[in-house]
């Protein structure tokens, strides 16, 4: 037997069943005050009986709004975004909202296309963590349409807010951590330099170790890749193949340090896995339980995720257009493990 696909039941056929005017339904699916509990109550009933789906697509276009906000993130692997996703989640459903999240997979172009995409569906506002220093895609036409809140990492002259951490306050205490604990020698694994996160722990880096009167070793130092697991992997197999390698680490974030604990673990000696230590951008759930990590620096996600919902309803609720703010935050630095070098 042939399944045929049901037609949607339209605003025309509720207000004949219901013996009232479209005019009259569509006040009581817009919750307009004047229509009595008595003709509200009927016309809900009938929807209910013909099974009656508001088309969200259409009533947008009509009201231009969709109550809906668009997320783009690099890396949906990446705990850290999902996190913050997770706490802006809960706000905006508070309020009302629905997000519809995207990935770009670390490319310009496919951002993009993602950010089309999203337009196309008619959201009320994007939030992007940018893939790159690349802003070309980010029009005057595209802002104009909607307000953009930018985490984690902003591109220079795009008219937008931006919520970011301190990345390079985090980097010295954990740098500066390190040192205290005997190290003189600290190797470093980080990504590809267009990326602001990455280029900002980098320069943090260089600056410590400058203020510290150390030395940077260019072969014991990774900044290639997007920072994924696979590059702590590479960075970690690189460093521990030459003999005279430094036994204090800092990671980038917290993929890089998945991939450098699990190719630690692999080669290295039971009775030497005590002299390697990792002080680690990201403490996450899972954390403490990463063999080598004495210090993690730890990104609010609540707090960040907070900051960006309030941007984004300053955006949507005000008629007028307020100066972009850019919001820094502080990262804390959590203390795992704290033992003396010898």
């Amino acid at each position: 037997m042939k399944q045929t696909r049901h037609r949607p039941v339209t605003i025309k056929e509720v207000a004949s069943k219901a013996n009232v005017s479209i005019a009259t339904v569509s006040r009581v699916l817009n919750g307009h005050a004047a229509v009595t509990e008595e003709t509200k109550n009927n016309v809900l009933r009938v929807m209910n009986e013909l099974s009656y789906n508001r088309n969200e697509v259409a009533r947008s276009l009509k009201m231009r709004f969709t109550n809906t906000i668009g997320i783009i993130a690099p890396k949906l692997s990446n705990v850290y975004f999902m996190e913050v996703i997770e706490t802006m989640d809960a706000l905006l459903t508070s309020l009302g909202y629905t997000m519809i999240i995207s990935c770009s997979n670390d490319s310009v172009e496919e951002e993009q296309r993602r950010i089309q995409v999203l337009l196309d569906r008619n959201v009320d506002a994007l939030v992007v963590i940018p893939a790159g220093f690349q802003g070309h895609h980010f029009t005057d036409k595209v802002i104009s349409r909607v307000p953009i809140v930018m985490v984690d990492r902003y591109i220079e002259g795009i008219k937008a807010d931006v919520v970011l951490v301190d990345n390079r306050s985090g980097v010295r205490e954990m740098v500066k951590a390190l040192y205290e604990e005997g190290f003189r020698r600290i190797g470093y694994v980080g990504g590809d330099l267009d990326i602001l996160t990455a280029n900002e722990r980098y320069a943090g880096y260089l600056q410590t170790l400058k203020e510290l009167g150390l030395d940077r070793e260019v072969e014991f130092t990774y900044i290639e890749g997007k920072m994924a697991i696979k590059d702590g992997n590479i960075a970690m197999e690189r460093f521990l193949s030459q003999e005279d390698h430094p036994k204090a680490y800092l990671v980038a974030n917290d993929l890089l340090h998945l991939g450098v604990t699990s190719y630690m673990i692999e080669h290295i000696s039971e009775a030497k896995m005590g002299e390697y230590v990792i002080a680690s951008f990201d403490y996450l759930s899972y954390s403490p339980l990463l063999s080598f990590c004495h210090y993690a620096m730890r990104q609010p996600q609540e707090v960040i995720g907070r900051e960006v919902v309030r941007l984004l309803m300053k955006r949507l609720k005000s008629k007028e257009v307020s100066a972009y703010e850019k919001v820094i935050i502080k990262p804390e630095l959590k203390v795992l493990k704290h033992h003396h070098y010898r």
